[in-house]
């Protein structure tokens, strides 16, 4: 195999071995056995190419791309999807340029990409112009992530001599969640603490509809961004190699969105902005934990590991459930018949509308319990058998390490 020139954006495929002697990567004597249907596996990484043989997969696993230079690997050959990874910054650069550009040139169709619109007063409606917004904001992340995921994440393990290229991938998926999440969730605590709904469950049902039909700008801008972070989510998922819970994450991305968007319309933005901060907290110490185990030290990630269990005991279940029931509790109270559907306008308080979103709540909590059995295996391994805390939800589905240099 000739030595590959410099670093180029082209795309690897990586189709798994098929081999039929039941050797382990399917040679004999010096010889491939089967040469005509199948292909070595190239992982292109900077300057250097290494080759690897791999024994089959599941047909879920069937292919894997490395594109060009980044040490991306992706586990699909749609080549819709491998064209996005491989051109998201300079396609989401473009947009970005060309929404910028016409608003400074006064283009009028430019104003709502960069601007919250639909004002009353010093306070704020939903209207036809807020998908605008979303949409420049879902550009602007994936941009801000392909920035930081390949051109500064990349440099701390490097730093601290980390040289496992799947490492070194993770450090820069998890480390851009975290920067996210952690700004994200401080923005959404201070609005929620300056709100009449802060520690109070009552108070997010509280002058229904006439108060919540007008929101601040704080939260529908947090609201509005949030729903771009989650859609672009559905399309960071096919973008890193598949997980292990590759299902379950697209059904938690898919049914969150679904809740965003209906309180966004149905007006129940007070519960869905607290409900967005309870699920977000533990994710904080869980990316923090890996953050820190991919740079190699073990003592740490199993302090915050379990601090990450405790905590998400205590919102995405405990916090979350009570919340449910509050709907049916103190929802019924402070939102009286006369202010209901469809006698009140605007209103969108009503028993089936309301137990439509109580089942979508159902299906995200049955997500959580299916995870927070898989965080118990991994508490099992740590207390009973004395290993190190893994994350065992999202692992790679082939979790074989990649020792090439970064």
């Amino acid at each position: 195999m000739a030595t590959p020139g410099p670093p180029h954006p082209a795309i690897i495929v990586e189709p798994p071995l098929d081999t039929k002697d039941g050797t382990k990567d399917g040679t004999r004597d010096g010889t491939r056995d089967g040469a005509k249907d199948v292909d070595p596996v190239a992982v292109y990484s900077g300057k250097t190419a290494r080759l690897r043989l791999r024994r089959p997969r599941a047909a879920a696993e069937k292919h894997r791309v490395a594109v060009g230079s980044r040490n991306v690997v992706l586990s699909t050959r749609n080549p819709l999807i491998v064209w996005l990874a491989k051109h998201e910054l300079t396609l989401s650069f473009v947009v970005i340029l060309c929404v910028r550009l016409s608003h400074w040139l006064g283009l009028a169709w430019a104003h709502p990409w960069l601007h919250i619109e639909h004002a009353r007063g010093t306070r704020y409606v939903r209207g036809p112009h807020d998908l605008w917004f979303v949409v420049n904001w879902i550009f602007q992340i994936i941009a801000a992530r392909a920035v930081m995921l390949h051109h500064v994440l990349p440099l701390v393990p490097r730093y601290f001599g980390v040289r496992n290229a799947r490492s070194c991938r993770r450090f820069g998926e998890t480390g851009w969640f975290l920067c996210y999440i952690l700004l994200s969730w401080s923005i959404g605590f201070g609005i929620w603490r300056d709100s009449p709904y802060y520690m109070n469950t009552r108070g997010m049902y509280v002058d229904y509809p006439e108060d919540h039909v007008l929101m601040p700008y704080g939260l529908k801008w947090y609201y509005l961004v949030q729903t771009a972070f989650w859609i672009s989510n559905i399309y960071t998922i096919f973008v890193e190699e598949r997980r292990k819970d590759h299902v379950e994450m697209l059904t938690h991305h898919v049914v969150t969105i679904a809740l965003v968007l209906l309180s966004y319309h149905f007006h129940f933005t007070r519960f869905g902005h607290v409900f967005m901060l309870v699920m977000d907290f533990p994710d904080i110490f869980l990316s923090a934990a890996k953050l820190i185990r991919y740079l190699g030290n073990e003592m740490l990630p199993n302090i915050l590991f379990g601090l990450f269990t405790v905590s998400w005991v205590a919102t995405k279940h405990y916090l979350c459930i009570k919340m449910m029931l509050s709907i049916w509790t103190e929802g019924i109270v402070e939102v009286p018949l006369e202010k209901r559907y469809p006698l009140c306008p605007d209103s969108y308080a009503s028993y089936p509308i309301v137990g439509f979103m109580w089942a979508i709540l159902c299906v995200l909590q049955t997500v959580l319990i299916y995870w927070f059995v898989m965080i118990l295996k991994v508490l099992e391994k740590v207390l009973v058998k004395g290993e190190d805390a893994e994350d065992s939800r999202s692992d790679d589905e082939d979790n074989d390490d990649d020792s090439q240099q970064p």
